[in-house]
Order: C-alpha cells, then structure tokens, then sequence
C-alpha cells in the first residue's frame, strides 16, 4: 500500500469504529500529537498512546462525522483535509471543527500523526 493508501484506510477503519485496526498500523516509536486545548490533545507514543488518544477523544465526545475531503501525497508523508462532528458529552452540545492532518508513514506502518485543528469550536461546545 502507498502512504496514502494507508492513511485512506485508517479513515475507513475511524468512521466504522475500528480503533484497534488503526492502533496496530502506528509504529512503536511514532509520536501522535493533537493540540492540548483539546480534552483528548496531547503528545502520545507508539500504539500504546495512539490508543490513550482514543480512549479520551470517546470519553470526551461523541463522533458523529468525521469526512475527510482531500488527501495529498509527498513522499511518505500525507496531508489531508476535512471536517469532525460530535456532540460533547459534558454539554450534549454539537461541534464541526475542520482539521488538517499530517502523517508520516514508513514500511506500512503511521511514524507520525500531527493534527492541526480548529480547536476554539470545541472549546465554546464545552461550555
């Protein structure tokens, strides 16, 4: 599979909630970051935090979208494009933050996953 491919299959696999598929694709020694003013933001590592991730972004909110729109190859890095939806399960309020991902993928397996998002929608849906 292509880096792009592979990033393809990981949006497949999030919107059908398989969680585990995408864990065993990250790399023991990727580093996984989304911005901290997010409940579930953070620097994780390996599968292990790609999981932790996870855990929180599901304790936090409930995805109810999640249409990424565009992916763009270079190398072994993707970026991609698109938008989250969910309700905050503290609020029962809904969020639509658009995001930026960028990925690194080598030998098959995500080195790295940084997230650039629109964080202030969620931030205002928590209060």
């Amino acid at each position: 599979m292509t880096p792009k491919q592979t990033i393809e299959s990981v949006y497949a696999a999030f919107n059908r909630g398989d969680i585990p598929l995408i864990v065993g694709l990250v790399a023991p020694n990727a580093v996984w970051r989304q911005s901290k003013m997010l409940p579930w933001g953070g620097n994780y590592h390996g599968p292990s935090g790609a999981a932790e991730f996870f855990t929180k972004l599901d304790a936090a909110a409930q995805t109810t979208g999640f249409a990424p729109r565009e992916s763009v190859e270079a190398g072994n890095e993707v970026y991609s494009f698109g938008t989250y939806d969910c309700t905050i399960r503290a609020t029962g309020k809904p969020a639509t933050m658009g995001w930026m991902f960028r990925w690194r993928v080598e030998n098959g397996k995500i080195t790295m996953f940084d997230s650039y998002v629109d964080s202030a929608v969620i931030t205002a849906a928590m209060h």
